[in-house]
């Protein structure tokens, strides 16, 4: 991932500009508020927008100088390229940016009454075309999504590709981090910590947390699986499921080790996305969820016809 920055009042702010910006381990570096302008006595409500990714469309985002406005696209971004942007609040320029490389969205704040800046977005060898100018009434964020993920076709499962699945799997396991550094850029992801439990002989299953995607109909769930018994506990992660009342959905992907070694605790993440047939499933976080476990013998032999 790469950012250059054109700026009429700095020219030439350079890569490690950014570099140095993401260096820490929790990620962005959250925007400092402007000290020299005054409190608001009474903050509006916060503004937040969805728009499909259009090529051929000029987004024009509202941004605040006393909030920041977050844009998420749906997995990590190429390159950035900008005009009138600074990486540093000491670096003078209209409007400060803070995005950390590899991450699926970034932060914007006015600096100026006035400001205004452009910012290119290279996302899966396309460009989507941002405008930023100050107002009353800022985003508070914005989230890109593909259109073919609406719902509009009923193939539209077919249309979350494994890429996209990846990035969701990052956004859920990034969602508390990033719920403390920007709170507003997780705003759209709906989210539970259920609790159910799914018994099985000598071990358990805890639905920690689940998350759901509208845009892509897909649910993030965050697995605990406790071995209570003295042999270790092999499963086929990529076979995962939930029941939800009669109905069963299968892992459209995964991301568990398929071990729950003896007298142990594991984690693993899995996502199911629409129904079985390609179309949306709609379904609410508030559900009962039971987890469907593959489990795998470890002395499982194949047997050949004679």
């Amino acid at each position: 991932m790469e950012i250059r920055l054109h700026s009429s009042l700095a020219v030439g702010v350079a890569l490690l500009a950014l570099a140095l910006a993401g260096s820490s381990e929790t990620g962005a570096r959250p925007i400092p508020s402007d000290p020299s302008k005054p409190a608001s006595p009474a903050k509006r409500p916060q503004v937040i927008k969805q728009f499909p990714l259009d090529e051929r469309t000029v987004y024009e985002i509202p941004i605040g100088r006393d909030v920041p406005t977050t844009l998420m696209f749906p997995s990590a971004l190429t390159a950035i390229e900008a005009a009138n942007i600074s990486t540093h609040p000491e670096t003078p320029a209209p409007v400060l940016l803070a995005y950390t490389p590899g991450r699926y969205f970034f932060s914007v704040r006015a600096l100026e009454p006035n400001a205004k800046a452009a910012v290119n977005v290279i996302w899966k060898n396309r460009t989507f075309v941002l405008r930023f100018v100050t107002s009353e009434e800022p985003y508070g964020s914005v989230t890109f999504y593909e259109d073919a993920l609406a719902g509009r076709s009923a193939s539209f499962k077919k249309r979350v590709t494994p890429e996209t699945l990846l990035g969701l799997l990052d956004r859920a396991k990034s969602f508390r981090l990033v719920a403390q550094q920007y709170p507003e850029a997780v705003q759209q992801i709906e989210h539970a910590a259920p609790g159910d439990v799914t018994l099985y002989k000598d071990f358990r299953v805890t639905v920690e947390e689940v998350f759901r995607f509208d845009p892509e109909d897909t649910l993030v769930f965050k697995l605990r699986l406790k071995n209570a018994g003295e042999k270790e506990v092999i499963y086929q992660p990529q076979r995962l499921a939930v029941r939800v009342g009669q109905h069963v959905y299968h892992a459209s992907i995964a991301d568990a080790s398929g071990i729950i070694p003896p007298k142990a605790e594991a984690t693993g993440y899995f996502a199911i996305t629409g129904t079985p047939n390609g179309g949306r499933a709609n379904l609410s976080i508030k559900n009962r969820f039971s987890v469907i476990v593959p489990r795998v013998e470890r002395d499982a032999r194949l047997v050949l016809p004679e």
